[in-house]
């Protein structure tokens, strides 16, 4: 019984070593076998009877090259010697069945193992300077389709860690594969990505791009991609070469945790915090050609005088609908907004939702702060609806109202609403269809009023025409053939279909964020500011000074940048020409000054009460050393203990310095693009 349960385990030892992915090992048992029959022959031979020669006699040769001869090369026999011929066909038959059958076998299983092992992702290769996807989600496929705007990436290695199917992703990578990425260089890779042994085989040390992206249906994804990230940061802790890392999240909370952390330890690893919903609106909100700039949501007809004003109404309170609406917020600031008009021109952005009610005070409880500041409307049916005010303590001056409508966009007074919101020539209309079903969002947007879809020239698209954005996550072909094809259609616009998709815009507002961070630097130090670098290299310290949360304002504010200078017809020239520059200068002033109202108080800051901030601002203006210095120390705890800002306030309430530190900074806007 002992002795069954050992060869039973030796052969369990057998079995294994065939699978392994050291090939060494298999190879230990057809080499160590061979040896020991080799001996053992040789000692054989050594102690057998020599046998009467009758024929022709062996000569000199000894017996254990006799033996080898035999056991390597069964030409040898019979071969005229002293050993027997039944011991000499016994020594041919064991090497040969050992050689060419146990050899051969075991060899070709080490490479089939290698093959599969390959295919699989187990086995594990050397490199340097590669692109390592922590990830093998949908967004890999998205993130291949944008290097011909990341030409820096093409002739690189792309190394691949998944957790999921490798044959699947493999599979999906060579059929999905644009014909910009045909010639890279991919290694797929099974395992975890939140393991630090297994980050390590990667080379995460010598990584030049990292993009953590997760996993399709992964539960908590947000979760497993921040442990991945800190992972890796400890890993990094003893690199040398930068790094760029893009973290992929999905939902809000996961980008507020984020932008809470203080800045990162080490200057070896470059981390950019991509939200996928809110990166597809932005892709679909900021056009990314003049082609296409009759999509944006102001359609180029808000000028300083203009009597219009922009109502975005999206339908679905999605996480996708609620990134829309975070995102239109943070464009939505025109030269035509006065909080001292008595009828203040303000940006709308409306929801419609089954649910709204109970979504509002989700809303209101999660951006407290802001809805304090604006006006709200809740409708429940077509009498049926309540609003509140600012609060007086604060004051009425942001450019951005909501409005929530409880029901479908099938009910007919939700209908009504659309209808009379369409034909309103002081609306600038676009729609936002969010749901979570790309075919009924399709169906939603289909069957609106025929007043939606005037019949026009796609080429030449009509900027009072309503645009009907709708959520197609996955393909979209039948809403692109419906936005291309179909004249009636023409302005039913699919957004989504690179879901979670690497914004290709995303580079270069990286490095317009560089630079703004550096004319922020400048007006701080009192330097003048005769040019910017050029090169990212040249702005990356003072990059990595920064928090998170400090990054994400700068992206916020380049991603701004285009609407900003195109609502205000700012000539690339402008900051030479004298006339007419100083109101140039406090309208961009103005605008980005109500696009950081609205960021931070989106981000969860509190603004001061407006007497309280008129005694902090008077205090900080003091003659009295003691006094200013109370002040500020009072501000900064404010701030990062009360997450309360005193210049979130209208701009002309702001300090005399702050309002001139704006004004320096966006009359150097034009030498960020």
């Amino acid at each position: 019984m002992q002795i069954s349960s050992k060869w039973k385990r030796l052969l369990w030892h057998f079995d294994r070593s065939l699978h392994t992915h050291q090939a060494w090992k298999a190879l230990l048992w057809p080499l160590g076998l061979g040896a020991f029959l080799l001996l053992f022959f040789w000692l054989i031979g050594l102690i057998w009877p020599p046998t009467p020669m009758t024929l022709y006699t062996a000569g000199g040769v000894p017996r254990w090259a006799e033996t080898t001869g035999l056991f390597f090369d069964a030409g040898n026999f019979p071969l005229r010697s002293r050993l027997p011929l039944l011991f000499q066909f016994l020594i041919v038959v064991v090497g040969s069945a050992l050689l060419t059958a146990f050899l051969v076998a075991t060899l070709t299983t080490i490479l089939l193992n290698r093959r599969d092992n390959y295919r699989d992702g187990r086995t594990r290769y050397h490199f340097a300077d590669h692109v390592l996807v922590l990830g093998g989600s949908q967004t890999l496929i998205h993130l291949l389709k944008t290097l011909d705007d990341k030409p820096e990436l093409k002739d690189k290695t792309w190394v691949i860690l998944t957790s999921a199917d490798p044959h699947r992703l493999r599979d999906l990578v060579d059929a999905s594969l644009p014909e910009a990425a045909r010639g890279l260089t991919f290694v797929i890779y099974y395992g975890n990505s939140a393991d630090p042994a297994t980050l390590r085989s990667c080379q995460i040390e010598l990584a030049s791009s990292i993009f953590i992206i997760g996993e399709d249906n992964q539960p908590e994804q947000d979760q497993h991609n921040i442990e991945c990230w800190n992972a890796l940061r400890h890993l990094r802790s003893n690199a040398t070469q930068m790094a760029q890392c893009y973290l992929f999240t999905s939902q809000p909370v996961s980008g507020q945790l984020l932008r809470a952390l203080p800045q990162e330890s080490h200057t070896t690893l470059e981390t950019n915090v991509v939200n996928i919903h809110q990166s597809i609106a932005r892709q679909t909100l900021i056009p990314q050609s003049h082609s296409s700039d009759h999509l944006t949501l102001d359609r180029f007809l808000l000028t300083a005088d203009s009597t219009r004003f922009v109502h975005l109404v999206i339908v679905g309170m999605t996480p996708m609908g609620l990134a829309f609406a975070d995102t239109a917020a943070q464009l939505c600031h025109f030269p035509n907004f006065s909080s001292s008009d008595p009828h203040p021109l303000r940006t709308r952005i409306t929801f419609i939702d089954p649910n709204a009610d109970v979504q509002l005070e989700c809303f209101r409880t999660q951006c407290q702060p802001l809805f304090n500041l604006s006006h709200i409307t809740l409708r429940t049916d077509v009498n049926g609806w309540q609003s509140s005010r600012p609060d007086k303590e604060y004051g009425d001056f942001l450019d951005i109202e909501w409005q929530f409508l409880k029901g479908t966009i099938h009910q007919q007074w939700i209908r009504d609403f659309l209808l009379a919101a369409a034909l309103d020539n002081h609306q600038v209309l676009s729609l936002a269809i969010c749901g979570d079903s790309p075919s009924r969002n399709l169906a939603d947007a289909l069957s609106l009023p025929s007043q939606f879809f005037p019949f026009n020239d796609p080429d030449t698209p009509s900027a009072a025409t309503p645009v009907i954005y709708t959520y197609q996550p996955g393909s979209g072909v039948l809403a692109q053939a419906a936005h291309t094809e179909v004249p009636r259609f023409h302005n039913v616009v699919p957004f989504g279909m690179t879901d979670g998709s690497f914004d290709p815009l995303d580079t270069t507002r990286i490095l317009a964020a560089k630079r703004i961070n550096y004319i922020y630097h400048k007006v701080d130090n009192g330097k003048p500011i005769n040019s910017i670098p050029l090169e990212p290299l040249s702005l990356n310290n003072l990059w990595q000074q920064l928090s998170i949360a400090e990054k994400q304002q700068a992206l916020h504010a380049a991603a701004f940048l285009d609407p900003l200078l195109r609502n205000t017809k700012c000539p690339a020239d402008s900051a030479d020409n004298d006339k007419g520059a100083d109101t140039m200068a406090d309208t961009l002033a103005r605008l980005e000054h109500n696009r950081w109202n609205m960021e931070m108080l989106l981000e969860g800051y509190s603004p001061l009460p407006t007497d309280h901030r008129t005694l902090l601002n008077q205090a900080l203006a003091s003659d009295d050393s003691q006094l200013r210095q109370n002040a500020a120390v009072q501000n900064k705890r404010f701030a990062s203990l009360h997450h309360v800002l005193k210049d979130i306030t209208p701009y002309d309430d702001l300090p005399a310095d702050g309002r001139q530190r704006l004004l320096t900074v966006v009359s150097h806007y034009h030498m960020v693009r």
